[in-house]
């Protein structure tokens, strides 16, 4: 079988980001020899050893096709649903597994962030990419803590303008990870950004202490949610 077929064979069967393994089992052949030939293409690109792509495969399902489960997340995810003007050259995916970080000859970057079970839910496929749903989205910054408050208010406030955000959803999300300091987290957040929700509920599960976000743009406290932001 010509590789060219072997490609076309793989993209029928939603396969663009492949292993060597699986390429040589197309072919009938060793893995050296499917190594070779891949090596010789013009067609494909490597990503880290065993694992390839087809050229012209979305960056999205690239990055989300390396470990198994996993999605992407964060700024990237925003990227994806128009929430943000930025252009992203640094992809971050969710996993459960440890991986290092993949950089690509034109600077664009995967990232790895590994997190429990428990938070791998909520993501959907999009032409063979996992991406987190927009409600998780907003979950895993909140969670993760690495995007400022303030952008994420803004982009949260662009996604409910939008129709993306079901905002029951959002809070179950939440109660779901079992964590009452995302909860102070998530209610703030979605009062800052005038998003009605289940707040008797959401204050009930709230976490009695004050938790911190940072990025606000000013320094300030939220007695009702005891958030401190600065």
């Amino acid at each position: 079988m010509k590789l060219s077929e072997v490609l076309h064979y793989l993209e029928k069967s939603g396969k663009n980001v492949f292993s060597i393994y699986d390429a040589a089992k197309i072919m009938g052949k060793p893995t050296a020899y499917a190594s070779l030939l891949l090596s010789k293409s013009k067609d494909v690109e490597r990503i880290e050893k065993g694992r390839y792509f087809i050229k012209g495969t979305d960056i999205y399902e690239i990055a989300s096709n390396i470990l198994f489960p996993s999605y992407v997340s964060l700024y990237a995810a925003m990227q994806y649903y128009e929430l943000i003007d930025q252009n992203i050259i640094r992809y971050s995916v969710i996993a459960l597994k440890r991986h290092r970080p993949i950089i690509f000859a034109n600077g664009v970057s995967i990232e790895f962030i590994t997190v429990k079970n428990s938070m791998m839910f909520g993501y959907v496929n999009k032409n063979n990419a996992h991406i987190a749903s927009p409600e998780k989205l907003f979950i895993d910054c909140l969670y993760l803590g690495k995007v400022p408050f303030s952008e994420l208010k803004n982009a949260l406030e662009a996604a409910n303008a939008d129709g993306l955000i079901d905002s029951k959803l959002i809070v179950d999300y939440a109660i779901r990870i079992g964590s009452s300091t995302l909860i102070n987290k998530l209610g703030f957040l979605l009062e800052s950004a005038g998003i009605d929700f289940d707040e008797e509920e959401m204050l009930k599960l709230r976490y009695h202490s004050s938790v911190k976000v940072h990025g606000f743009g000013s320094k300030g406290k939220n007695k009702k949610w005891l958030v401190e932001y600065d």
